[in-house]
């Protein structure tokens, strides 16, 4: 049960897969890509001048539970405690994703993040998809605020993903790309 309505920022639960990236606010940029028409690189500020969405979310790590496995997994390691809820504001992904044109053929967008490092012995940016028919849902943001504050760097600023109905690791932090793909 979760004691307030919204959780504040430095209560919400964390799952952070690699080092949380350094970055300079003016210079960020998000880059759109892959089977799209009208490829393109947006700054903080014109996605900050799209339409503004709010929503409430209640978000849960997919690693609930962790904390009781033997052996113990090495992430994740609460009990039933990676769960909170924000208010996040930004902008719809659908309106993003419109000024690139997707080709009609793109069955997944990927969403890629500024973090970097190893997993498994591989070295490789933090990434997750979902099929083009989730991401284009109008309640799916990209989101710079949490809380009706700018969103603090532990949380993905300057640009997160939020994915309302799905586990916190589809909602990508330090959000730096968007690859539409056929696969």
């Amino acid at each position: 049960v979760l004691r307030d309505e919204l959780t504040p920022a430095g209560l919400h639960y964390l799952l952070i897969h690699f080092d949380i990236p350094v970055y300079e606010e003016t210079a960020w940029r998000l880059r759109i890509c892959g089977l799209v028409d009208n490829p393109l690189e947006m700054a903080l500020a014109e996605i900050k001048a799209l339409p503004v969405e709010t929503l409430r979310v209640t978000m849960e790590c997919a690693g609930n539970g962790r904390g009781q496995l033997s052996p113990r997994y090495p992430s994740g390691p609460w009990l039933e405690e990676g769960v909170s809820t924000a208010d996040w504001t930004g902008a719809r992904l659908a309106e993003v994703l419109d000024r690139a044109r997707l080709r009609e053929d793109v069955k997944e967008i990927v969403f890629h993040g500024a973090d970097r490092g190893f997993d498994a012995g591989v070295e490789h940016d933090f990434a997750r998809s979902l099929p083009v028919q989730q991401a284009l849902r109008g309640e799916v943001l990209v989101a710079y605020a949490m809380n009706g504050a700018p969103l603090p760097p532990q949380h993905g600023a300057p640009l997160r993903l939020i994915v309302p109905r799905w586990y916190g690791m589809a909602s990508v932090k330090w959000l730096l790309a968007i690859e539409a793909i056929d696969r």
